[in-house]
């Protein structure tokens, strides 16, 4: 069985660290970055099953990232974390090209089942 490798971009190491503690708890291979930026390269190189990017960063923020992938043509889906709750975000999100949305701090019940429709609909 292949195991989904997923990257998670995230310019907090307390939130890189929470989420990979409980993806790799669910079975998944973990890749971090520590901004927008190097989560770009790192998704090129590393080509993985779904990336979890947030919203606010310095340099490259979670807007730029989604207009860059898509400007690009990488098709890697893409769920943002956002501590911003306000409608128009997540709809400029997902306009953006973002299969969900989910508020930070994100829990397990929330973000392990939308990840696992995200890879679901991949295939």
């Amino acid at each position: 069985m292949n195991i989904p490798k997923i990257l998670i971009i995230d310019d907090s190491r307390f939130q890189r660290r929470i989420i990979s503690d409980i993806l790799e708890e669910e079975g998944f291979a973990v890749i971090t970055s520590a901004d927008g930026n190097s989560g770009y390269a790192t998704a090129l190189e590393e080509s993985p099953d779904l990336i979890i990017c947030d919203l606010l960063m310095p340099d490259l923020d979670g807007y730029e990232f989604l207009k860059k992938m898509r400007e690009n043509k990488i098709s890697i889906p893409v769920v943002v974390l956002t501590s911003d709750i306000q409608h128009t975000t997540r709809k400029i999100c997902l306009d953006l090209g973002a299969v969900d949305v989910l508020n930070k701090p994100v829990r397990k019940t929330t973000l392990v089942p939308a990840l696992q429709k995200a890879l679901r609909n991949l295939s």
